[in-house]
């Protein structure tokens, strides 16, 4: 039984303990039943306390059950359970800790009292998963906070604390012990009739429907895309002018459609994909080494970025650099970030002060040498990294695990410069390290399995998405976006321009088009990429007008001029007006006819582009999972969440539809056409009806 029974003079105290998160299951929903019928059978039943044993009250709903047949099968919560608990001659009082979420907070709803501690997370988050609530929420909330409280939950999917909760949502909080708690309140209110029920409650139509209007023309330009926007709406449209019993069919109604659609499955296939990042084959998370205190080599934007993100999870960190100058400004940079987060209210000056008290400068070796890891965050030249390696190896205590933060070089080539490749591993940050949320954690042909725990733990820690990676050029993040970038530069020689291909992927949902991306990241970066390429293969195929531009210095926003000009004050970069005249050039020099392209074909050969370079990557093992590329794209690379990454939106596509068109793009001279034959992964999943996206490799 995942609920157990307590009576307490009359009490029943009703105990959740999945020995997990106590989703609403269809085994907790059933226990649920049981138990509430045997308190409503004893005659000497004065209330019933509904608690959650473990970390949380209730998570909601179970999204691995929820693409079952027993997401709805009986009985269900809305219909059921709920209204169990409503028509419940005794009072319910929900006891609240952790997280009352989803489904969880929609059953503590249709309790009679809510109580709970000061820090319980509560929030309808279905939104954000594609869906919107489906047990009362959009019905009852209203009730208890009123519509535009309640609206600008749900439509936000933001988590709140229970202590600052808006009237009417908890009645009361406990300091102390929360079961004691939680008995000492319902002996208060055992006896008061009638027993408060939240459908009950009359809403105030005033103003409504001005509100609801407005609310509607925000969600229609929300670039998520989040599904269960308008639907939401229109439920909690339904709390107002339609009874009860109404409206919460029409809710449910809705709530099933929206589950059963296209729109919502990118959403809820990113929120488990994320969660499956961190198991690894072999890698047991119990063998992490402890780390308490970090050293990072280089205290320039990187190296200071990652020291925030360390400082901010409560970690000890040092900051080496062998140049004062630089290490005085990477310090500033911490302590400048904190203060403006100050100034703007996100942070407490006592946060501040201690996140500033926690990172020290310091210029030796000798003074690193106590510490559990250590990351580099260099310049990417292998030279000049295995320079360092090799300092850290003389140094670093025994088990310090020793991290790169390169973005392309080999792992392997900077381990074998120590003693101790066992103990190396890649930390990719991406920039602003402080805030994007993607580690590509990089795992060497020696990294040992506790080192690789060890990462994966420090990126739980620091509030990052761990994507792991093997060694190969660029790994996977930029491994395919060189073949993305490489096919709209490519369309650039036939006729595009930069602004036609950056507004014809945002549009259909890229964060930024790869010609603004380039700019920003300084299109010197991958042109360093590109010579050492050709050096190891003289026979690289790469787009002409890449190397045009950086061959005159148009590096991008560092310099005033890239694929765009950037002049100081303007929001938003102008043409540049030597570029065309290049482009012109470089079609002439390879005998090409420039010509109209469409959006379409731009979208398909970029993103394709990534798909085939996936698959490669997949069948090449340097990802585990198809859904662990989509990961590293979802949170570093600005792939719309509602296609959900590459790999899936592959498979929403057809496998077999996009190896057509890859063929046509085979057919065409430029472009590099050898690129466009399917690899042979694809090529397989599509011949057996498979998807790439769950596509897993054996270990």
């Amino acid at each position: 039984m995942t609920v157990k029974t307590e009576i307490r003079d009359g009490l029943h105290i009703l105990a959740m303990n999945d020995g997990k998160l106590n989703c609403v299951t269809m085994p907790m929903r059933r226990s649920l039943v049981l138990a509430l019928d045997a308190a409503a059978a004893d005659p000497l039943c004065k209330a019933v306390i509904l608690i959650g044993k473990g970390r949380a009250f209730s998570a909601g709903a179970d999204l691995n059950e929820m693409n079952s047949e027993k997401a709805l099968s009986s009985p269900r919560l809305h219909d059921t359970v709920l209204s169990i608990i409503e028509d419940m001659s005794v009072p319910v009082v929900a006891a609240l800790h952790g997280s009352a979420l989803g489904g969880g907070l929609e059953l503590a709803l249709a309790c009679s009292y809510r109580v709970a501690k000061a820090d319980t997370m509560l929030g309808l988050p279905e939104v954000a998963l594609g869906l919107m609530p489906g047990a009362g929420g959009t019905q009852r909330l209203p009730r208890a906070i009123g519509v535009e409280a309640a609206l600008n939950m749900a439509l936000s999917g933001k988590l709140i604390p229970a202590a600052k909760a808006k009237e009417g949502l908890i009645d009361r909080i406990i300091d102390g012990d929360l079961l004691e708690g939680a008995v000492a309140f319902a002996r208060e209110i055992a006896s008061i009739r009638p027993i408060p029920r939240l459908n009950d409650v009359k809403i105030d139509r005033n103003m409504v429907s001005g509100f609801l209007q407005f609310s509607r023309g925000v969600a229609k330009m929300d670039p998520r895309r989040l599904p269960g926007l308008i639907p939401i709406i229109d439920a909690v449209e339904a709390s107002i002018t339609m009874a009860p019993a109404d409206g919460g069919a029409f809710e449910f109604k809705s709530f099933k459609k929206l589950m059963n659609s296209d729109e919502s499955q990118p959403f809820r296939y990113a929120f488990l994909a994320e969660r499956a990042t961190a198991s690894i084959s072999g890698v047991d998370p119990k063998t992490a080494r402890p780390v308490l205190k970090v050293a990072i080599i280089g205290a320039g934007t990187m190296g200071s970025g990652i020291a925030i993100a360390l400082a901010q999870a409560g970690i000890e960190v040092q900051i080496l650099d062998l140049n004062p100058d630089a290490l005085q400004r990477g310090l500033s940079h911490c302590r400048n970030t904190w203060d403006r987060s100050v100034s703007k209210g996100k942070l407490t000056q006592a946060k501040r002060d201690r996140f500033v008290a926690s990172v020290e400068g310091v210029e030796s070796y000798d003074q690193i040498a106590d510490c559990d890891l250590v990351i580099e965050a260099v310049v990417e030249q292998m030279s000049v990294k295995k320079d360092v390696f090799s300092s850290l190896d003389a140094v670093m205590k025994k088990g310090a695990v020793l991290a790169t933060n390169t973005s392309s070089l080999n792992v392997d080539e900077i381990a074998a410069s120590t003693m101790r490749p066992e103990d190396v591993v890649g930390l990719h940050f991406f920039s602003p390290a402080n805030i994007m949320q993607l580690l590509e954690i990089v795992r060497g042909k020696e990294t040992a399995d506790d080192v690789l725990a060890t990462s994966l733990a420090l990126a739980k820690r620091i509030g990052k998405v761990p994507v792991v990676a093997g060694v190969c050029d660029g790994f996977i993040g930029n491994r395919m976006i060189d073949s993305y970038l490489a096919q709209a530069m490519y369309l650039l020689e036939e006729g595009a321009t930069p602004s036609q291909v950056d507004l014809a992927l945002e549009k259909w949902g890229m964060a930024m088009g790869p010609f603004r991306m380039s700019d920003v990241v300084g299109n010197d970066v991958p042109w360093d990429g590109r010579k050492h390429r050709r050096a190891a293969n003289p026979e690289l195929k790469s787009p002409v007008i890449a190397d045009e531009v950086c061959e005159r210095g148009w590096f991008g926003q560092k310099t005033g001029l890239g694929w765009y000009k950037y002049v100081p004050g303007a929001r938003k970069p102008a043409p540049n007006p030597e570029l065309s005249a290049v482009m012109e050039a470089v079609s002439a020099k390879l005998s090409l006819h420039r010509r109209r392209i469409s959006d379409e074909e731009i979208v398909h050969r970029c993103i394709f582009a990534l798909v085939n370079e996936g698959a490669a990557i997949l069948a090449e093992g340097y990802a585990q999972r198809g859904s662990d590329i989509d990961i590293a794209y979802l949170f570093g690379y600005g792939f719309p969440r509602f296609r959900g990454g590459p790999m899936f939106f592959a498979d929403s596509f057809g496998l077999f539809r996009m190896i057509r068109e890859m063929k046509k793009f085979a057919a065409n001279p430029h472009g590099n056409p050898e690129f466009w034959t399917p690899h042979p992964l694809l090529q397989g999943l599509s011949d057996s009806e498979n998807d790439i996206s769950k596509h897993k490799v054996q270990s």
